[in-house]
């Protein structure tokens, strides 16, 4: 049912019992895939590279970042709250602030109570900005470095064809400028996907899935060589197993604090990377039937991010020529 209330969104024909079959199939062959964990430890095994970047990664993203987090939580605020109040702070309501009124000595121990929970704000909100931000940065930098090296490692640990390499800079710099646009697109179409009474938290899901897919599989794709508009055809094509691989780790990181969720994915990053290169995508619809299932075949997932992308390249380059170019490579 979900399914459908999906395919009539996207204006798209009634969904046949087959068709649906091969999604479930499809998403399932994701999930798999998403969790064969025997060919990362593989490459661990066998790579130095791989082991030193991947320890690294463990290092800055699980201990330091995701142990600042949780230390400040459960160490450095119980502490605080302990050496101001000498009592765990208890959140009063207005008919107990009534009462204390009338009592000094209760009055005091709300006082100290409001000093405390004031300290421990200022407090968080500074060791979020000198300390959390800082190394949440960091991380971003340095992780991606270390993602590429891994990628670099497993690429000479599997017998490929030899790969295609980018030879014009400008044009590797404006497709990465409008890969970030399109992304910004991306992240917008789900924050009002979201806003959609009942089944846009569903929706908003879907979407967090494909990017950790999208993430994952950017890094495989970019070592291929090709256009960015042919990769973003190919996902939409294997729509349902793309939400099949990112699946686990949405499930994983969507109801956890943002800081939180950042840090596990950029912790699990290496293994979901390393998985993408050695997956198979697998379409859900039969190339014979592809024609005539063209409607569910191939979902517009980046149609809405790419027509903002495309205009904001246009406002902020006078992009008409890019856009174009954009919109030419992708017929």
């Amino acid at each position: 049912r979900f399914l459908c209330i999906i395919s009539s969104l996207f204006r798209l024909s009634p969904l046949p019992e087959a068709m649906i079959q091969g999604l479930l199939r499809a998403w399932m062959h994701g999930v798999t895939d998403s969790l064969k964990f025997k060919e990362p430890l593989v490459f661990l095994l066998t790579s130095s590279t791989i082991r030193r970047n991947t320890l690294m990664c463990a290092i800055l993203n699980g201990l330091i970042f995701l142990g600042s987090y949780y230390l400040l939580g459960g160490v450095i605020l119980p502490i605080l709250r302990f050496i101001l109040t000498f009592q765990p702070l208890q959140f009063l309501s207005p008919t107990q602030g009534d009462i204390l009124e009338d009592n000094l000595g209760e009055a005091k121990k709300l006082e100290d109570a409001t000093t405390a929970f004031l300290t421990e704000t200022v407090f968080f909100w500074l060791y979020q900005i000198f300390w959390l931000l800082p190394v949440y940065a960091t991380s971003r930098i340095l992780s991606l470095i270390w993602y590429q090296a891994i990628v670099d490692a497993t690429y000479k640990l599997l017998p490929q064809p030899k790969l295609m390499r980018r030879v014009q800079q400008v044009a590797f710099i404006s497709e990465n400028i409008y890969y970030f646009f399109l992304t910004v697109g991306l992240y917008i179409q789900m924050m009002l996907a979201n806003c959609i009474p009942f089944i846009g938290p569903g929706i908003c899901f879907m979407h967090v899935c494909w990017l950790y897919a999208l993430y994952s599989f950017d890094y495989r794709w970019d070592k291929q060589g090709g256009q960015l508009l042919s990769r973003l055809h190919y996902f939409e094509e294997r729509w349902a197993y793309f939400l099949g691989f990112g699946f686990p780790l949405a499930v994983v990181t969507t109801w956890s604090p943002s800081l939180v969720a950042y840090g596990l994915y950029a912790l699990t990053a290496p293994v979901f990377i390393m998985l993408a290169i050695t997956a198979n995508p697998v379409q859900h619809v039969s190339e014979d039937r592809a024609v005539e299932s063209s409607a569910i075949s191939r979902l517009p997932i980046y149609t809405m991010p790419k027509m903002f992308a495309n205009y904001v390249a246009f406002c902020c380059f006078g992009g008409a020529r890019g856009a174009s170019r954009h919109e030419s490579s992708d017929e």
